[in-house]
């Protein structure tokens, strides 16, 4: 059983024998050391409670720490994630700006062959018309070489 305070105060000693000790003396160092002892228990009892406090207080911070650690993987995920969709919408769009090119470039080629058709078939229709032209200028300069040659 161990010692306490108590102990030491109510410790009673027997009658001293020749060439023994001081009571006074003795009752004095005794209660100096009951009084340091209570004052070291008191101390330790004071840690322990802050030993207990602190101890709360890191399994507060480490439950902290796992739930900020979860939290950083699922954010990464989330990166990764986020870039993976990001990439595959840009290859759609990219995709998309493509197809629309090549349809845009094929209007313009057809429009462009069109232009070209109806270009050839005006220059046509104009030398048509400047040969039909040219024969009515003819036709009636003959007719009026023939007026002139009745006068």
């Amino acid at each position: 059983m161990p010692l306490t305070p108590l102990d030491v105060l109510q410790k009673q000693f027997g009658p001293a024998r020749k060439g023994g000790y001081d009571a006074d003396e003795v009752q004095r160092f005794l209660d100096e050391v009951r009084e340091a002892w209570e004052a070291s228990l008191k101390e330790n009892f004071k840690l322990r409670e802050e030993l207990a406090t602190l101890d709360a207080a890191v399994d507060a911070l480490r439950a902290e720490q796992d739930e900020i650690r979860k939290t950083l993987v699922l954010a990464r995920r989330m990166a990764v994630d986020l870039e993976s969709t990001a990439h595959r919408e840009a290859d759609v769009l990219v995709g998309e700006a493509r197809l629309e090119a090549e349809r845009i470039l094929a209007a313009a080629h057809d429009e462009r062959r069109a232009l070209q058709e109806e270009l050839v078939h005006l220059k046509s229709t104009r030398l048509h018309h400047l040969a039909q032209m040219r024969a009515l200028v003819d036709a009636h300069g003959r007719m009026l070489d023939a007026i002139e040659a009745q006068d």
